[in-house]
């Protein structure tokens, strides 16, 4: 899919501030938002963030990038958090929004932004242009009575709720709870106080939600876990008479340090007496709660895809992640809308950190951009990418290789939505 020429009359660039309003029209527009100010995360992105395609001087397709930081299996990565992309109904099946992919990859590829990462409202869109399904995140639905554990520890510490509201010094306690979790893992956000306020901790639209609530646990004066939540007295049961079970319990996010602690979590969960179902709309692949439920099918689970990435800047990228054994790998890799990364690198690794570099040199493996990307977030490994089809290698060993070498701590999973 080589890059073709912007035809005449056609403009790919930044908006400006007086052109944001128009780009807030027309992404709601093109993903059929409802354009909110209050709740609209396009209200704060910066006019300098932007590429947008003009059609003779008219705003026809949005295209957003949040410079974000994101853990990359330990490590922290430049991100590009692709947002509000879309095309203005009346425009569209015209070419625009591959200009403006085009153009903000050499943009991201400037600004050291070495991975791209975007929630798709349809991922076809996305994977023509090397961005790969790298995540999934689970959602769950399950009645409180039907949850008890096994094998599980057992926490010896405390628990405390507040409102978020309350909490002194705007939370910091579970922010710096936040950071410490995040560090080894891989997908997660470095937050500013701005995601914290607009997404985990804003109250919900609906005042009959209630209040975001926060659980802490603690062991001898150490916070080691916390859950955001919120509860409410569910609609889809008013018919019920008084007296039986009628909340709903909402759980946003938890984060935790110890098996103990996040056992603590859950048990609070599954003792509120008044619910009758508990959400969680985001839960990681590898989510212990798969093995610490006695009956993990009462949990309901549902698999929906996560983030989806696309390695921008290649050498930069794979020298950011950790990689957990000493190992050599040469590889080809097909990037036609990025040349600077096509060719031949030879990935030298170890527990104190890589190097890479390009060689003239026959390859181990071969694939596209597209492959990497899987490969180089965890998301699968190249012995199971040989098996779809997408690696050529010279011999089993070479797989084999390049399995332990890419294999990271935990399955990639991002809890902030943009």
């Amino acid at each position: 899919m080589p890059r073709r020429e912007v035809p005449a009359g056609v403009e790919v660039r930044a908006a400006n501030t007086e052109e944001m309003e128009d780009f807030r029209f027309i992404a709601n527009l093109a993903l059929q938002e409802h354009g909110n100010p209050m709740r609209d995360p396009v209200t704060f992105l910066q006019p300098e963030w932007s590429t947008c395609v003009f059609e003779h001087g008219e705003l026809s397709t949005t295209f957003g990038a949040w410079p974000f930081s994101m853990r990359f299996n330990g490590e922290r990565a430049h991100v590009a958090g692709v947002t509000a992309v879309g095309t203005n109904p009346t425009k569209r099946r015209r070419g625009y929004l591959r200009f403006a992919m085009e153009h903000s990859l050499d943009e991201q590829y400037e600004r050291g932004q070495s991975l791209a990462a975007l929630y798709a409202s349809q991922a076809g869109i996305y994977q023509r242009f090397g961005y790969a399904v790298c995540s999934r995140r689970q959602r769950y639905e399950l009645d409180p009575h039907d949850l008890s554990f096994v094998h599980a520890p057992t926490p010896t510490g405390q628990l405390s709720i507040s409102n978020a509201k309350d909490l002194p010094d705007n939370a910091a306690v579970i922010r710096d709870l936040y950071r410490q979790y995040m560090q080894p893992r891989n997908g997660l956000l470095h937050r500013g106080l701005n995601l914290w306020n607009a997404e985990v901790l804003s109250e919900p639209e609906d005042v009959h939600e209630g209040p975001v609530r926060v659980l802490l646990y603690e062991e001898d004066g150490e916070a080691l876990g916390y859950m955001v939540f919120t509860s409410m007295e569910s609609r889809e049961l008013n018919e019920l008479s008084a007296g039986q079970r009628d909340h709903r319990m909402t759980i946003r996010e938890y984060g935790w340090l110890t098996p103990a602690a996040y056992v603590a979590l859950w048990q609070y969960a599954a003792g509120q007496d008044l619910t009758w179902r508990i959400y969680l709309n985001d839960a990681p692949s590898d989510d212990p709660i798969l093995h610490f439920a006695r009956d993990p099918r009462t949990l309901r689970v549902q698999v929906m895809d996560g983030i989806l990435v696309r390695i921008v800047d290649l050498p930069r990228a794979l020298m950011t992640r950790k990689y957990p054994v000493e190992s050599e790998l040469t590889f080809r890799v097909i990037d036609e809308l990025c040349d600077w990364n096509q060719g031949t690198w030879k990935l030298s690794t170890g527990p104190e950190g890589s190097d890479i570099r390009q060689v003239d040199a026959a390859p181990d493996l071969t694939m596209d951009v597209f492959t990497l990307a899987h490969l180089a977030t965890g998301a699968l490994p190249a012995t199971y990418c040989h098996r779809l089809g997408r690696v050529e290698a010279t011999d089993s060993a070479a797989l084999v290789r390049a399995d332990h070498l890419f294999a990271t701590e935990y399955d990639m999973h991002c809890m902030n939505h943009f």
